[in-house]
C-alpha cells in the first residue's frame, strides 16, 4: 500500500481523527489518554459492526489484532490497517518484525516501548491530544528528530555487537 489514509473512529463519547502516512505508525503516551479505548472501539466494531454503536471511516479496513493467532490474522488480511495494543507482547518479537516486513498492510502500534526490531520513522510517532475529540499529535520536533535519530543509531550499533 502507498499513500496516506485518513481515519475517523467515533462513538457517542469519543471521536478519533488521524492519518497514517507510512506502513508503521506508533501511538504512545501516558495512561488514561484513550489509546486502549481506540483499540477497544476498533475491536468492538470488528466484532459487531454497526450494532456496536461505533463508526469507522477510512478507505482501508481496520483490523484489531491480539492473541495467539496474531500471525494468521495478519497474513489472512492483506491490504488492511492492522491495529495492535501494547498488551500484545508479540509486537516486540523478531517474528512480528518478519511478518511486518513481508506485508503490504499498514500498522498502528499502540505502545510505550521502543520496538528495536522494527524500522520506525520518528516522523510517525504520535500521542493523543484532546478530550472528546482526539487527534494524533507528532511527538518529536525537528530538533528532537535529530537528537533521537542519533540516539536510535547508537542503540542499534550497541545491539549489533
Amino acid at each position: 500500500m502507498r499513500g496516506e489514509f485518513k481515519v475517523k473512529v467515533r462513538n457517542s463519547r469519543n471521536n478519533y481523527t488521524f492519518s497514517l502516512r507510512r506502513n508503521t505508525t506508533v501511538l504512545k503516551g501516558e495512561s488514561g489518554r484513550g489509546k486502549t479505548t481506540l483499540f477497544d472501539m476498533i475491536h468492538e466494531h470488528n466484532r459487531f459492526g454497526k450494532e456496536s454503536g461505533i463508526s469507522i471511516s477510512c478507505d482501508r479496513e481496520l483490523i484489531a489484532v491480539m492473541g495467539d493467532t496474531w500471525e494468521n490474522e495478519i497474513v489472512g488480511n492483506p491490504g488492511k490497517i492492522i491495529v495492535i495494543d501494547e498488551d500484545s507482547h508479540f509486537i516486540r518479537s523478531k517474528d512480528f518484525a518478519r511478518v511486518v516486513r513481508g506485508s503490504d498492510n499498514y500498522y498502528l502500534l499502540i505502545t510505550r516501548n521502543y520496538l528495536a526490531e522494527l524500522p520506525i520513522s520518528v516522523d510517525e510517532i504520535y500521542e493523543l491530544k484532546g478530550a472528546k475529540n482526539k487527534k494524533f499529535s507528532r511527538v518529536y520536533s525537528d530538533a528532537d528528530r535529530y537528537y533521537e535519530g542519533l540516539k536510535i543509531q547508537e542503540i542499534q550499533q550497541r545491539q549489533d555487537f
